[in-house]
């Protein structure tokens, strides 16, 4: 009986040693639980953070994208408005060009007219003065 109480009492020993030994573990877990739940909501919070920072790039990127688009068809408009105002000046250009040319032509007409006009005066006047004394 003595040795059957001594081999129990070494069991129970030996079962609160590990029961101890399991709530130091059990204690240690819940421990590294705690900081791990705490790891997993800062990574949770970064998470959304990150996420919502990659929406507004994405947000910041459509947006210059959109607005590239808009000056590069805006400038494509600018482009062909001015080629188009720069044929309409050319035409006109060279319209003017033609009139300026034609009214040369004519002042040289005119000068070439009068010109015969003074010569067949003075020979008319030659005439008059040559028939005048004979």
């Amino acid at each position: 009986a003595a040795q059957t109480e001594a081999r129990l009492r070494g069991e129970v020993s030996s079962l609160r040693s590990d029961r101890d030994k399991a709530i130091g573990n059990g204690a240690e877990a819940k421990c590294k639980a705690g900081l791990l739940g705490e790891e997993v909501r800062l990574l949770k919070m970064k998470a959304s953070r990150l996420t919502q920072e990659k929406i507004k790039v994405e947000r910041d990127s459509r947006a210059a994208l959109s607005l590239a688009r808009s000056m590069d068809i805006a400038n494509s408009s600018d482009t062909d408005f001015y080629k188009r105002k720069l044929a309409e000046l050319n035409d006109h250009l060279h319209s003017k060009n033609a009139l300026i040319s034609d009214l040369k032509q004519q002042v040289e007409d005119y000068r070439r007219q009068i010109e015969r006009s003074m010569s067949q005066h003075r020979i008319s006047h030659i005439r008059a003065k040559g028939t005048g004394r004979m």
